[in-house]
């Protein structure tokens, strides 16, 4: 580029940028301190894939698949049992009948 340095025209040269730069997969350029450089990309949960029984969770800056805490809402139990936690699994007891008990409450 031509700029005016005192009273002269004079040609300098042009200072690069990110048009000027191709990156590698996974990286993008950033303009840093005021020079065009490839940095990585930043991932989040949607570039991970996480096995069953876990979900992606951002742990600081990062993606992380952690292990999923169960609950009585992802367990079908059989008939006559119940889902209870039990510590921290639920698990599916049988339903206990309280004893019948026959009270009379008048006379004929």
């Amino acid at each position: 580029t031509c700029q005016m340095v005192e009273t002269s025209p004079t040609c300098l040269p042009n200072k690069p940028s990110c048009k000027d730069l191709r990156c590698l997969k996974g990286t993008t350029c950033q303009m840093v301190e005021g020079w065009p450089k490839c940095v990585a990309n930043k991932l989040s949960c949607n570039d991970l894939h996480c096995p069953s029984a876990t979900t992606c969770k951002m742990v600081e800056t990062s993606p992380r698949c952690v292990p999923i805490n169960p609950s009585c809402n992802d367990v079908d139990c059989p008939k006559g049992t119940r889902c209870k936690m039990v510590e921290t699994s639920p698990r599916c007891l049988p339903v206990s009948h309280p004893p019948l008990i026959c009270h009379v409450l008048g006379r004929w």
